[in-house]
């Protein structure tokens, strides 16, 4: 079994699609484990892209997480488990820029680029491999937080 970890941004949340998109998550038929609201600070954001950290878009990616562009600092962290969990999300999210996500996917429908902020308002964040999700999970959940 492999887990995944999806994040609903705040530019997702603050224009109230996030019962859609986990009811959209659900075609994947995938197991949900862990759920929760996260009000997320700048510790937690970097942490979490620690990888871009030296990259010239790592501030704009904190500030995005951290509700910076949206005045929103709330993000619905998901666990879900199951086979091919990775790439069933990853399929479903779409591409990372919405002007290149296909139509029927996540980030295709309600993603965009906002001029105003200069912000890739992708709407959700979806592990990019087992060992990412591995990663990403232990930082946004405790073992304990997942039903069983």
């Amino acid at each position: 079994m492999e887990r995944t970890l999806v994040l609903i941004k705040p530019d997702a949340v603050v224009k109230g699609l996030s019962g859609q998109i986990i009811f959209e998550l659900e075609r994947t038929n995938l197991r949900m484990v862990g759920l929760k609201l996260v009000n997320v600070k700048k510790e937690l954001a970097e942490k979490h892209y620690e990888e871009h950290k030296e990259k010239a878009f790592f501030e704009k990616l904190i500030t995005h997480l951290t509700g910076g562009f949206h005045n929103n600092s709330n993000v619905v962290a998901i666990c879900y488990e199951g086979e091919d969990a990775v790439q069933k999300i990853r399929n479903l999210a779409g591409k990372t820029f919405p002007d290149e996500a296909e139509y029927c996917s996540i980030r295709g429908r309600y993603g965009r680029y906002n001029h105003k902020t200069d912000c890739v308002e992708n709407v959700i964040h979806a592990s990019d491999s087992p060992e990412s999700a591995k990663r990403e999970i232990s930082i946004w959940f405790k073992e304990e937080e997942f039903v069983h």
